[in-house]
């Protein structure tokens, strides 16, 4: 049980990490916490426990709470990435139709009198 719980206040130490790097948009330091945790989430799978013991030890950590604010914060930032996707996907669309335009109507330029 002890180890059971210390392997799960590690797993929510390294998810709080994770909440402070996308506030902070530190996305390199991204892919080593997720690595982080996923061997602590393996570690945890080789200790013998019961449903309840991790049910109650989740319930005493918090652990839910902290997963359900990464969660969030994970579908905020996906979406402003992309609403920003869409906005640079507009303007080049608007420029390419401006430079279309312009190209179209400079042959005139080009005809001998």
């Amino acid at each position: 049980m002890k180890e059971l719980t210390q392997q799960l206040a590690q797993f929510k130490q390294v998810t709080i990490e994770l909440i402070r790097a996308l506030q902070q948009d530190e996305i390199y330091k991204l892919d080593d916490l997720l690595d982080s945790r996923q061997i602590v989430i393996e570690n945890m799978e080789k200790i013998q426990y019961t449903t309840e013991e991790f049910t109650d030890t989740c319930n005493e950590l918090n652990i839910l709470k902290v997963q359900q604010e990464l969660l969030e914060l994970m579908q905020a930032k996906k979406e402003n990435t992309k609403d920003e996707l869409n906005k640079i996907q507009i303007t080049k669309n608007v420029n390419n139709n401006y430079n279309k335009s312009f190209y179209a109507n400079s042959s005139m330029f080009n005809k001998q009198i």
